[in-house]
């Protein structure tokens, strides 16, 4: 997979020309269910608990449909199609949409070799004590958003939201997620303090805020950028 010859290289180049400290951001599925060693990517309901919180979020989807473009069009579509069908408005074609999304992702989801790709560029770090790593998942629902400055630390598991369940839906209604802003002051805070070398963790924050954004920022955007 080109994801993981990437990192391979990527390690070969810090071999070569090392750096005190090396931070490596990966995806949220590496992340453990709570209270077991299984990653969130490997558990049969974390895909389509997934797809529906972030089917809630308008900044998640313009955030798809400028990165991945189908995937988001799809995921605006489905909901649509929810919204409708909460409302006791869903026609047959909502309730067509909503059966064939979530009957493709419980087969398999059109993002999981991806997300599976950044569990497996965990194994090149997990157990390596020769030179300073940290690996960083940001949490689940990972999108644009206010700057708050505030986020919380968890180390090897995905950060959920109410009293810990058993067998099935132990992700419904309970991913977090955390701003770009503020994952952005959660790796610079860890560079400058370095209290998690040699740790996988994860940070969570204030998603209350659901306004798109573009996905890329140029330097013409950048206050200063163009001086």
């Amino acid at each position: 997979m080109p994801f993981l010859e990437s990192v391979r290289k990527i390690l070969l180049a810090h071999k070569i020309c090392p750096s005190s400290y090396f931070l490596f951001v990966g995806g949220a599925g590496s992340l453990h269910v709570p209270g077991t060693s299984l990653p969130c990517v490997d558990h049969p309901d974390f895909f389509l608990a997934y797809r529906r919180a972030i089917s809630t979020s308008l900044a998640h989807i313009a955030y798809m449909e400028e990165r991945l473009g189908i995937m988001g069009t799809s995921l605006r579509r489905y909901r649509e199609a929810r919204l409708a069908e909460s409302s006791g408005r869903a026609t047959e074609e909502d309730k067509t949409v909503i059966a064939d999304y979530e009957k493709q992702i419980r087969v398999k989801d059109n993002a999981s070799d991806f997300i599976k790709a950044g569990r497996t560029a965990y194994m090149f770090f997990e157990d390596r004590k020769t030179f300073n790593w940290s690996f960083v998942s940001p949490s689940a629902l990972y999108r644009p958003g206010k700057r708050t400055g505030k986020y919380e630390i968890s180390v090897d598991d995905m950060v959920l939201v109410g009293e810990q369940q058993e067998g099935k839906d132990v992700f419904e209604g309970r991913l977090t997620g955390i701003s770009v802003a503020d994952m952005a002051i959660a790796i610079a805070d860890e560079i400058e303090q370095r209290k998690l070398v040699w740790k996988h963790w994860s940070a969570s924050g204030d998603i209350s805020e659901d306004v798109p954004a573009p996905a890329y920022v140029g330097l013409d955007a950048v206050e200063g950028g163009s001086r």
